[in-house]
């Protein structure tokens, strides 16, 4: 069971207009459509591997927001995650 501290924040992503939307504490924070731009999203809003992070259905159907494949957005994300650190710190909070 995981276990959320008050300064843990609510990370959602969705897919939006072939980008993957970055939204942190109900604040829009933007949208980016390659690992950088993601990863720059991220950095800035200080995400964390201890952050609540979600992410919307259209995700898993990214094609109807503009994604070449229905699994090109998971696939942004995931670059991005590993790309910025947060996969790895996440995988060092589960040992």
């Amino acid at each position: 069971m995981l276990h959320y501290t008050q300064n843990d924040k609510f990370v959602f992503f969705n897919a939006v207009d072939a980008q993957v939307q970055l939204t942190v504490e109900d604040a829009v924070v933007g949208a980016a459509d390659s690992v950088d731009a993601l990863v720059e999203l991220l950095l800035r809003a200080d995400v964390r591997a201890t952050d609540r992070i979600m992410f919307s259905s259209d995700m898993d159907f990214a094609s109807e927001e503009g994604f070449a494949t229905d699994s090109a957005a998971h696939e942004l994300l995931e670059a991005a995650l590993e790309t910025s650190g947060l996969t790895a710190q996440a995988d060092d909070l589960l040992v």
